[in-house]
C-alpha cells in the first residue's frame, strides 16, 4: 500500500488524468438530441424565459438552465462549449468519488471507485449530454463528501459546534440544496443520507445526532422552501408521463442497463451482460464484509455506500409502480456512484494479497469497461444539426418550414433554422397528452403559407405521432401538395425531413372536409364514418402504394374492439390486399378524440403483382374484435392500375 502523503496525490491525479483523458479521446461528434435542446436553447435566452419554462410551462429545476447561461456568456453557447460544462462537472463528481471512497475505505478504494465510476457507460452518457445529470452527479458526491466531514467530526460530541462546524454545514447545504435545485430525482438520492445518518442515530440516539440532524432537515427545508411557493397551485406531475403499470423487475433492469450500457439500444438476444456488471457490484461489497476484520466502524462507514445504492433504487422503483409510470435509466444516476463504493471499497479489501490483487482489479475493470466496445445505437439516434442545415442549404426563397411537433421549437432555434416555421401543435409545452386536432393544424398552416405566400412546406419530425397521432401534417399537405424527393435527406437518422410543393391553399382541405356529412355510424351510437378519399387516381405501378384517407367523428360510445380493414379489389370483386389498423391508431383510442372534431386515419396500401392491370376500388370493412354488430362494407374510391 503506498502511505507516501505525495505518492498518494500523485497517484490520485493521475487517476482524474486518466479520466479527462477518456472523455477527450471519446468525445462525440454528433450534434444534440431533442432533450439537449432545450438546454442548449435556453442557454441563450433571458432569465425571465428560463423562469417561465421551469414554473409555468415544464417541469424541471432551474439550476442546470442558469449556470449553463452563465457558463454561454463565458465560454460560448456552441456545442462543444456546452458539452464541456457536462465533461467538467463529470470531473468533479469523480474526484469526489475518490474522495468519499478514500474515507470509507482507504486510498485504494478511492481510486478503484473512481475508475469503476468512469469506466461506465452511465458516467459517459452523463458527461457528454448537455443535460443535469453530470452536474447532479457532482453535487451528490461532493455533498457526500461534506456530510461525511460534518457528521464524523462533529456526531461523536467530541468537539464543540462552532464556526467550523457552522461552515461545514453552510457546505453541505448550499451543494444539497443545489442537487435539489438540478433535478427532482435529487431527493431520492438526499434520501439516502437521511437514512444514514437515521440509521446511526437510532443506534446511538445522543443529543449531539439528533441536533445535527435537525440542522441538516431544517437548512434543506428552508431551501427548498421558494420553489415550493414558486409551483404552488400548479401539478408538477401534469402531462410528464404515459399512464401505465411498470412492474419492479422490468423497472430494475432498465436502471441496470442504463449503468451499463448508456442510452443505447440493447438487442433482446443480447447475453445478460448488465446482470454480470450487478454481480460484481455484489461481489465486491461481500469481499468487504468477508475480509475487513477490523472493527464494527468501519462497517458503519461502509454502510453509507450500500444506503447510496438502494435507498434511490429502491424509491424510484417504488415511484415508476406506484406514483406515475415515467420509466428512464437516466433518472437511476444516484446509483452509480453506490454502486462504484460499493464496487471499489469493496475490493480494496483485497489490498492485503499483494500478488493476487492487480489481476483481480484489473478483471473488474476490464468486466466494466468492455460494453464501450459494443457497437450499438443510440436510443435517440438524432442528427437534428444536420438536418436544418441541409433545410438552410436546399431552401429556396418563399419557403416555409413546418415542425412536426411544436415542441422542436428548442431545436429550431438553436440551430438557426432560416425559414419561416411553425410548430404543429403550435403550444411550447412539454406534454405528451397534448394533441393535434384538425381545426388547430389548418388554421396554423394556412396562416403559415398565406402570411409568407409560400409554394413550398419542408416538414421536420422527431417522435411527431406522440402529438400528431392522426398525422395531420403529413396528411394535409399530401391533399394539396406533392411530395418532392430529397437526394441526401436519409442520413439524420430518428429526425425525418420531408418537402411539399403546393398546388393547393390548405384552406382547399377545410372546405372539403367541412362539406362531408355522416354516412356510416358503427351501432349502436358509435365512430361516425364522414367519408375518404384515394389519393393517387392516377396509374399506380405494380408494388407501388395507393393513399387512402378517410375522415370520422367521436361517437356517444368508446368502442375499443373496431378496427378498420382497408382492402384493394378489382372490378369483379376480387379481393387483393387488406391493410387493418384500430380507427387511427393504437395509440389513439377513440376516448382521446375531441368531440365535434373530423379525425384522419389514413392508410397505404402496397399493390400486390397479382393484381391486373386497368380499374381498381377501395372498400373499408368496418368491423369488431369482440363481434358486437356485423362486418359493415364501405365503398372509399377508385384508382387505376398501371400495365
Amino acid at each position: 500500500m503506498i502511505a507516501s502523503s505525495r505518492a498518494v496525490r500523485w497517484v490520485s491525479v493521475l487517476v482524474l488524468l486518466l479520466i479527462i483523458a477518456r472523455l477527450a479521446i471519446e468525445w462525440p461528434q454528433r450534434g444534440l438530441w431533442y432533450d439537449e435542446t432545450v438546454n442548449a436553447y435556453f442557454a441563450e435566452q433571458s432569465w425571465s424565459a428560463i423562469w417561465k419554462w421551469c414554473t409555468c410551462i415544464d417541469n424541471q429545476m432551474p439550476l442546470d438552465f442558469v449556470l449553463r447561461r452563465l457558463w454561454g456568456h463565458a465560454a460560448g453557447t456552441s456545442e462543444f462549449a456546452l458539452r464541456t460544462f457536462s465533461v467538467w462537472c463529470a470531473v468533479l463528481a469523480s474526484a469526489a468519488v475518490m474522495a468519499l471512497g478514500r474515507r470509507i475505505g482507504g486510498n485504494t478504494a478511492g481510486w478503484l471507485a473512481a475508475l469503476v465510476f468512469a469506466l461506465s457507460q452511465g458516467f459517459l452518457y452523463a458527461a457528454y449530454e448537455v443535460r443535469p445529470y453530470a452536474l447532479a452527479l457532482a453535487l451528490f458526491a461532493w455533498s457526500s463528501v461534506f456530510l461525511w466531514e460534518l457528521w464524523e467530526g462533529y456526531a461523536a460530541g467530541t468537539r464543540p459546534l462552532d464556526r467550523q462546524y457552522v461552515l461545514w454545514l453552510a457546505a453541505y447545504w448550499l451543494l444539497a440544496v443545489g442537487l435539489l435545485y438540478t433535478h427532482y430525482s435529487g431527493f431520492l438520492a438526499l434520501a439516502a443520507h437521511g437514512a444514514y445518518l437515521g440509521w446511526q442515530t437510532w443506534q446511538q440516539p445522543a443529543r449531539r445526532r439528533v441536533t445535527i440532524l435537525a440542522h441538516l432537515a431544517a437548512g434543506l427545508m428552508i431551501g427548498y422552501l421558494p420553489w415550493v411557493l414558486a409551483l404552488a397551485g400548479r401539478d408538477v406531475r401534469a402531462g410528464t408521463a404515459y399512464a401505465g403499470h411498470i412492474g419492479p423487475g422490468q423497472a430494475f433492469e432498465t436502471y441496470l442497463r442504463f449503468f451499463v450500457y448508456g442510452q443505447h439500444l440493447v438487442p433482446d438476444d443480447t447475453l445478460p451482460y448488465a446482470w454480470v456488471i450487478a454481480l460484481v457490484v455484489v461481489a465486491g461489497a461481500s469481499v468487504r464484509l468477508a475480509f475487513d476484520r477490523r472493527a464494527t466502524a468501519h462497517h458503519q462507514r461502509f454502510l453509507l455506500a450500500i444506503w447510496i445504492t438502494v435507498v434511490p433504487l429502491l424509491g424510484l422503483l417504488v415511484f415508476v409502480n406506484a406514483v406515475q409510470a415515467k420509466l428512464s435509466g437516466r433518472h437511476g444516476w444516484p446509483v452509480w456512484i453506490g454502486a462504484a463504493l460499493l464496487t471499489g471499497v469493496g475490493l480494496s479489501a483485497l489490498d492485503r494479497f499483494r500478488l493476487s490483487r492487480w489481476p483481480v482489479w484489473g478483471a473488474v475493470l476490464l468486466v466494466v469497461w468492455l460494453p464501450a466496445r459494443a457497437s450499438l445505437q443510440p436510443v435517440y439516434n438524432s442528427y437534428l444539426r444536420e438536418a436544418f442545415d441541409y433545410i438552410n442549404r436546399q431552401a429556396e426563397p418563399g419557403d416555409v418550414l413546418v415542425l412536426r411537433d411544436g415542441t422542436l421549437f428548442t431545436a429550431a432555434s438553436y440551430y438557426d433554422a432560416a425559414l419561416p416555421w411553425t410548430g404543429l401543435p403550435g403550444k411550447k409545452l412539454m406534454d405528451v397528452n397534448q394533441f393535434l386536432f384538425f381545426d388547430e393544424a389548418i388554421t396554423d398552416l394556412m396562416t403559415l403559407v398565406e402570411r409568407n405566400h409560400a409554394r413550398r412546406v419542408w416538414v421536420v419530425a422527431w417522435q411527431g405521432h406522440i402529438m400528431d397521432p392522426q398525422n395531420l401534417v403529413m396528411g394535409i399537405l399530401e391533399s394539396i401538395g406533392d411530395s418532392q424527393p430529397l437526394p441526401g435527406a436519409y442520413g439524420f437518422g430518428d429526425v425525418s425531413v420531408s418537402l411539399y410543393v403546393l398546388h393547393d391553399s390548405p384552406g382547399k382541405v377545410a372546405e372539403a372536409v367541412g362539406e362531408l356529412h355522416p354516412l356510416v355510424q358503427i351501432p349502436p351510437d358509435g365512430p361516425i364514418f364522414l367519408g375518404g378519399e384515394v389519393l393517387n387516381a392516377d396509374p399506380v405501378p405494380h408494388g407501388g402504394i395507393v393513399l387512402v384517407h378517410t375522415w370520422w367523428q367521436r361517437g356517444a360510445v368508446v368502442m375499443p374492439g373496431m378496427r378498420i380493414s382497408a382492402r384493394l379489389y378489382d372490378p369483379s370483386g376480387t379481393f387483393y390486399a387488406q391493410h387493418d389498423q384500430p380507427p387511427v391508431a393504437a395509440t389513439f383510442g377513440q376516448e382521446l378524440w375531441k368531440p365535434g372534431s373530423p379525425i384522419l386515419s389514413r392508410f397505404i396500401l402496397w399493390v400486390p403483382e397479382t393484381m391486373p392491370p386497368g380499374p381498381a376500388e377501395v372498400k373499408l370493412v368496418l368491423y369488431d374484435m369482440d363481434g358486437t354488430f356485423e362486418p359493415i362494407t364501405v365503398p372509399v374510391g377508385e384508382f387505376v392500375v398501371a400495365d
